[in-house]
């Protein structure tokens, strides 16, 4: 059980639910981590922005890129 509650995509509003729906449409879900984020939403943005430049911009491929994202998560036993 997480010791932060996390903001579920269904009770989002405004600019996170603007943000949880690009997300989803995106990723196809909405990480716990980006859940945590919208407790205090300038961070759900910035890190929003940060991960969609890191992913989907650069030399290497977004499947290899998400490869190496599930390897380093899986290694470290994250939870979704």
């Amino acid at each position: 059980m997480p010791r932060i509650r996390l903001v579920e995509p269904e009770e989002a509003t405004g600019k996170v639910k603007e943000i949880f729906d690009e997300i989803a449409e995106t990723e196809g879900y909405v990480p716990a981590l980006f859940r945590a984020y919208a407790l205090f939403p300038p961070l759900l943005e910035v890190n929003w922005q940060q991960h969609k430049a890191l992913m989907f911009e650069g030399q290497l491929s977004f499947r290899l890129k998400e490869a190496i994202m599930l390897t380093v998560a899986d290694a470290n036993r994250c939870p979704t």
